[in-house]
């Protein structure tokens, strides 16, 4: 956690740096360079189980939401934080009715710093691409059957990196940026049972579609 924090606090140190530069702070910053947003859509999340066994998939579309605040560097360039959440479905596993695993409760959050180019400045309807770094913590609860045998768990609570890239269209009115977007994110975190390294979660790949509106100030 303290590796996540001292990259958090780098990556905002660092953006907030390049944004006051950017922009003049000594001079004052221009009207309508920050913005502050919500975005909202839905993601196809990989769900994975890892035991010694086996290895099973399961990827399932969920609703996501976020908050964003951030700032354009020149016409062409943006920067913003996110905070976005996500919760995957729960998923079951079965073999032949005899060994069950299903897990359940699973709750994704991400701190995102973003970077985008957006192309023709000077039209309404701006295209860009774009990639996010971060961090992601991840809870979920999970239970193993077999044989008439239950046995009930958590996942450890975990943080770790997150990386990926975002494409999309911006189209502005007056102060108003409207959104559409696709994003691509995943990270390498493995969660193990509190009282079992033999079984590990993964969730990893998100395909994500979005939209967002954010107002300038």
């Amino acid at each position: 956690m303290k590796k996540i924090t001292s990259l958090l606090t780098a990556l905002a140190v660092s953006a907030v740096s390049s944004l006051a530069l950017a922009t003049g702070w000594d001079d004052g910053l221009s009207e309508n360079d920050m913005f502050v947003g919500l975005e909202g859509g839905y993601a196809k999340t990989k769900v994975k189980i890892d035991d010694s066994d086996s290895s099973l998939d399961n990827s399932e579309s969920t609703g996501l939401f976020g908050l964003r605040l951030g700032g354009f560097l020149h016409d062409e360039t943006r920067a913003y934080f996110t905070v976005g959440y996500l919760k995957p479905k729960d998923a079951q596993w079965g073999s032949d009715g005899v060994d069950d695993f299903k897990v359940h409760d699973i709750k994704q959050l991400n701190l995102l710093v973003s970077a985008d180019y957006l192309f023709m400045p000077e039209w309404e309807v701006q295209p860009f691409i774009g990639l996010t770094i971060g961090a992601t913590e991840i809870k979920a609860s999970g239970s193993y059957s077999s044989n008439n045998s239950v046995i009930e768990d958590n996942f450890k609570k975990k943080w770790g990196f997150a990386y990926g890239a975002q494409a999309g269209v911006v189209y502005q009115i007056d102060n108003i940026d409207l959104e559409a977007g696709l994003k691509y994110l995943t990270n390498d975190i493995s969660h193990h049972f509190l009282e079992s390294d033999n079984t590990k979660l993964k969730v990893n790949d998100s395909s994500q579609v979005y939209v967002a509106a954010s107002i300038h100030f």
